[in-house]
């Protein structure tokens, strides 16, 4: 802007501060208007997953009415499309494909925002909710809303939402783990919980021969051992035999096999009689009378596995699936310190004498730049980080009181949430038992309508329920005692970097490092013993204005200060 200033002869002898304020004012640009929110485009997205231990959330149609009823309506908020609608999971990263394309749409900038009934529908992993803050960080997703708790788009508001992801991500581990921790200990019994193993029914949790199945697969066995057929026409022959698949309360169905479908039986060891379920296994014959369908000499030769000592049985039938390590470990904030582009990441393996080790590394790919090419290993990002950590603590006591206030705020949403979702459940049991009763009267009246209605399973669904709804209840109680002590506070961020260092999941220490750091910026020079790494970064807030203000501990040692709180030892 251009500013017309008249000469000294004009000028009057008695301006003041207030011209000079006046004048220097019309230097300044406008500041940003607010953001209209009527005027953005909204997609409701609402998930439940199908399986696992989140199967009992509350239903699809149900989020939706109360995202349109407890926002979109009262904001007068714009909707565009339907209602994306997911049956997935969300504890793992990349499994959601309407959660992606909602992802990219919002980068192409046809929508500006979302509705969601509670941070973990969006989340469960915090990959994907990183992407979600860091959509809000750029500015390019304007806004979310929650039907069952606000959100301020500010750096407090940002901290909390990535706190609320990472409790959702916690308490949906722990409920695994104690899923995983029952279910292997049912394994070790003998018990099998599976819904199917072909050629054997399931009564009690153990598994009996199913008549003409078992005569047919066992043949299968003896046809492939024998080498007088390939899997394609093993299949083929099953299926023309009539095969028929049989679940509990339902008429049997023809079942249609494949090569696929064959050669998983042939690789499963439950049909020479050891059950195995994750990494637990159990001698079923030690258990009951277990039935095996071949010889464990005829599956190891099956197997092409010569002896029981070959390493072949880990490659061939005990694969560990779960190892799919992933290479997004700080993906995307890593970048070049010659191109200033995002380095890509990914993992490089080489062979020892140990064994098999794996280093992950982030790499230059920019046309031009002089560093293409060349990679880092991450694990100098890594202590660049840790290091940080080291040296500046954010322990001090202004500090806590922003934590113990920024808690409050969240364990009164959450508090508020966990109230809705009990009565919600409560008003379920209600009308699962008026079901069960009902039916039972009716049964009672009505013997003939006995095998219309499973009494067993409105039970169990009642079960269920009152169990989920015990949880919740625990989960609003522990809220009362959520919120750290300042020991407990200084404790936790105080040994933040040394607890990381004890880590090896990166997709926890990509959460954590994820709420401090915006990005890193790497510059490598020389080879060998002659390299030499300069590694800057750059913080989140509230983190960088701390730094800015000094608002921290210089590394450990000052721990030991007292400070005039004004807030409680226990904060409630």
């Amino acid at each position: 802007m251009i500013v017309s200033m008249e000469s000294s002869d004009s000028r009057s002898s008695s301006s003041t501060v207030h011209d000079l304020y006046s004048l220097l004012m019309n230097t300044i640009p406008d500041a940003p208007t607010d953001v209209d929110f009527k005027e953005l485009n909204y997609v409701i997205y609402a998930r439940k997953s199908t399986t696992g231990d989140e199967r009992q959330e509350r239903s699809i149609p149900d989020q939706i009415k109360d995202c349109i009823e407890r926002v979109v309506k009262p904001e007068g908020l714009r909707i565009v499309g339907e209602p994306v609608e997911e049956k997935q999971s969300a504890k793992d990263p990349g499994i959601r494909p309407k959660f992606s394309k909602l992802l990219d749409d919002i980068r192409y900038g046809e929508v500006d925002g979302i509705i969601a009934w509670h941070p973990d529908r969006l989340a469960r992993n915090m990959k994907e909710a990183g992407e979600i803050i860091d959509l809000l960080d750029k500015g390019i997703l304007k806004d979310i809303r929650f039907a069952t708790s606000a959100f301020e788009n500010s750096p407090t508001g940002k901290m909390l939402l990535g706190i609320s992801f990472v409790l959702s991500k916690q308490y949906s581990e722990h409920l695994s783990e104690s899923v995983t921790r029952g279910n292997r200990r049912k394994t070790e019994d003998g018990f099998f919980f599976d819904e199917q193993k072909h050629g054997y029914f399931i009564k009690d949790g153990r598994l009996y021969p199913d008549g003409r199945n078992f005569t047919l697969l066992q043949q299968a066995f003896h046809k492939r051992i024998e080498g007088n057929a390939t899997l394609q026409e093993i299949a083929d022959w099953l299926t023309s035999e009539g095969y028929e698949l049989r679940r509990k309360g339902k008429e049997p169905v023809k079942f249609v096999w494949n090569v696929n479908k064959i050669s998983n039986v042939f690789h499963d060891p439950i049909y020479a009689g050891v059950l195995k379920y994750g990494k637990s296994l159990a001698k079923l014959q030690e258990y009951y009378d277990f039935q095996p369908m071949i010889s464990v000499d005829d599956f190891l030769r099956l197997n092409k596995i010569k002896s029981l000592d070959s390493t072949k049985i880990v490659s061939s039938m005990m694969i560990n699936k779960g190892r799919n390590t992933k290479a997004d470990l700080l993906r995307g904030v890593v970048f070049c310190g010659f191109c200033n582009k995002s380095f890509s990441s990914g993992l490089t393996s080489k062979q020892r004498k140990d064994g098999r080790i794996y280093y992950y590394n982030y790499k230059c790919e920019t046309d031009g730049c002089e560093f293409r090419g060349k990679s880092v290993r991450a694990n100098k990002v890594l202590n660049h980080a840790y290091s940080f950590l080291d040296k500046h603590v954010f322990d001090t006591a202004s500090n806590y009181k922003r934590f113990v206030e920024d808690s409050r705020v969240y364990t009164a949403q959450y508090s508020k949430d966990l109230t809705s979702r009990i009565m919600s459940f409560s008003n379920a049991i209600g009308s699962k038992k008026r079901e069960y009763d009902s039916v039972k009267k009716l049964i009672v009246t009505n013997p003939d309508l006995k095998g219309h209605y499973n009494l067993d399973e409105i039970s169990d669904e009642l079960d269920s329920l009152q169990k989920d709804l015990r949880k919740l209840r625990h989960q609003k109680d522990s809220l009362k005692e959520s919120i750290l002590t300042y020991d407990e506070y200084l404790e936790l961020f105080g040994s933040i970097s040394d607890r990381l260092r004890k880590v090896t999941d990166m997709t926890l220490i990509d959460g954590v490092l994820r709420i401090f750091f915006s990005n890193f910026t790497v510059k490598q020079y020389g080879r060998g013993k002659e390299q030499r790494c300069e590694i800057t970064h750059k913080l989140k807030e509230p983190w960088e204005g701390f730094l800015k203000n000094d608002d921290f501990s210089c590394g450990r040692g000052e721990r030991t200060r007292t400070f005039d709180l004004t807030v409680p030892n226990r904060a409630r």
